[in-house]
């Protein structure tokens, strides 16, 4: 069981998460926090192994006789 803790609450976190946007935004994009947000929440780009399993599969399955 995982303990409850401050540090996981949704208003802290929400909180630590504005004043970073807001930090990014005044450094390095100039005070434009619509650019600093577009930046700084890029979706997780997701890798598919498909090819690459069929391709193992397929050599492994041709070298056993």
């Amino acid at each position: 069981q995982v303990e409850p803790s401050a540090f996981a609450s949704g208003a802290m976190v929400n909180s630590m998460l504005k004043e970073m946007e807001e930090l990014f935004a005044a450094r390095f994009e100039r005070g434009d926090k619509k650019k600093a947000i577009t930046h700084l929440r890029v979706g997780a780009t997701q890798k598919s192994h498909h090819f690459s399993t069929f391709r193992t599969g397929m050599w492994l399955g041709s070298s056993i006789p």
